[in-house]
C-alpha cells in the first residue's frame, strides 16, 4: 500500500471518530437536559408529598 492510501484510510478513520465524538457530545447535552427536567419534576413531587403529609397531620378527624 502506498503512503497516500494509508493517509486516505487514516483520514477516513479520523473523520469517523470525529463524528462519533460529536454524536456522543450531543447525547450528553440531551441527557443533561433530561436530568434537569427530571429533577424539577422530582422537586414538585416531593413538595406535593410534604404538603399531603402536613395536611394529614393537621387532621382532627372531626374533633375540635
Amino acid at each position: 500500500m502506498a503512503v497516500a492510501e494509508h493517509v486516505t484510510i487514516h483520514d477516513k478513520q479520523i473523520a469517523a471518530i470525529r463524528a462519533l465524538v460529536r454524536e456522543g457530545m450531543m447525547l450528553a447535552v440531551e441527557t443533561r437536559k433530561d436530568m434537569r427536567l427530571m429533577l424539577q419534576s422530582q422537586k414538585r413531587t416531593e413538595k406535593s408529598l410534604a404538603d399531603l403529609i402536613a395536611a394529614l397531620g393537621r387532621s382532627t378527624n372531626g374533633k375540635h
